[in-house]
């Protein structure tokens, strides 16, 4: 098997773990990696990046440009981003971009269309990215398990909407969790789980924004007609991703958001929960006390995670990404670096 290590400075690929930094390929120049997935029912894998949407038909060895439209979407933004990415078992192909809009293709990427009814959610004024120059991004693209047609979008920040025709139209579902959305991971067709940060856009034009938005672990179990915080109490409530593999449920949090990561102001912690969620155990971890993990994935049977310091507003040079490997002991040992943070990982066949 295969690892695909997406960072902040493009793709790599690994033939397993552990892995010296020195033997890693670089197979995809693409910036900042926002997405690394793949389907049992679609073949190759996907990325989604700053600089586009690409497709791997040979394990992550050569790429191809998925085309999708980056227009200027305001004059002093450049082109939009390519924020999230999901192939359905009909064929269709969606792409999810910064500002945000939802992009469809049914030929395989060779053409893409604007799927335009997510331009009119009554929420859409008040969505907005912490980042200047504070355009929205829509972060999560899922379909609903045993419910082909339906589609849940994430929005940082904007909340979670819903489509039940493929995406032509949306419910607009704001009022559940209004926080910026960073993963929704649905478990079931009913049960799903997302992790948010601190940003309310309500919050941020009193100047307030990040210091007073909740964040945290949330959990649904009527497919999104009501949402219930699972963390509460805990103080590392800026999450990123959740995990679930065998039974436990696997997160990350930070105690404060990016801007507080420039100069390590900031604590992170890991923590597992084998009850879904009524508790969690803090569990150590290679990158304490401030790396923040934000991908999973399972290699040869062994859950495997990544982690570093990414979307910070000014870049750092001094933080290494890091590749963890879980022991069935529950320990935590580094099984590789890279140069730069470790946003998402997939594990391929080879």
């Amino acid at each position: 098997m295969t690892l695909l290590i997406g960072t902040d400075d493009g793709l790599y690929r690994a033939e397993g773990v552990p892995f010296d930094r020195d033997g890693l390929d670089r197979v995809l120049d693409c910036e900042v990696v926002t997405a690394v997935k793949s389907w049992d029912h679609t073949e190759g894998v996907f990325v989604a990046s700053t600089t586009g949407a690409y497709r791997s038909l040979d394990g992550g060895r050569t790429w191809e440009d998925l085309g999708v439209p980056l227009g200027d979407r305001f004059w002093h933004a450049g082109q939009s981003e390519v924020w999230s990415v999901l192939a359905t078992r009909d064929g269709a192909l969606y792409a999810g971009t910064n500002d945000p809009y939802v992009f469809r293709s049914v030929d395989g990427g060779e053409t893409w269309s604007e799927l335009k009814g997510f331009r009119d959610l009554p929420s859409r004024g008040h969505w907005e990215s912490p980042i200047d120059p504070h355009y929205a991004r829509l972060r999560a693209l899922e379909t609903v398990p045993g419910r082909p047609d339906h589609l849940i979008a994430g929005v940082e920040a904007g909340g979670i909407h819903l489509s039940r025709d493929g995406g032509r139209t949306w419910i607009d579902r704001r009022d559940t969790i209004v926080d910026d959305v960073h993963q929704v991971l649905p478990v079931s067709e009913d049960v799903w789980l997302a992790t948010t940060g601190y940003l309310d856009h309500d919050l941020e034009n009193l100047g307030l924004g990040h210091a007073v938005g909740e964040g945290g672990l949330w959990r649904t179990t009527d497919a999104g007609d009501s949402w219930t915080r699972v963390d509460r109490g805990n103080d590392f409530s800026y999450i990123r991703r959740v995990f679930v593999h065998d039974g436990r449920v696997f997160f990350s949090g930070g105690e404060e958001a990016p801007p507080a990561w420039v100069n390590d102001d900031h604590e992170a912690a890991l923590f597992e929960s084998t009850n879904f969620g009524r508790d969690f155990e803090r569990v150590p971890f290679p990158g304490e006390p401030h790396e923040v993990v934000e991908t999973w994935a399972v290699l040869d049977g062994d859950v495997i995670c990544g982690s570093g310091l990414f979307d910070v507003p000014d870049q750092r040079d001094d933080v290494e990404g890091r590749i963890a490997r879980r022991s069935d002991g529950g320990e935590y040992e580094t099984v590789g670096r890279v140069g730069a943070n470790v946003s998402r990982i997939e594990v391929v066949e080879s």
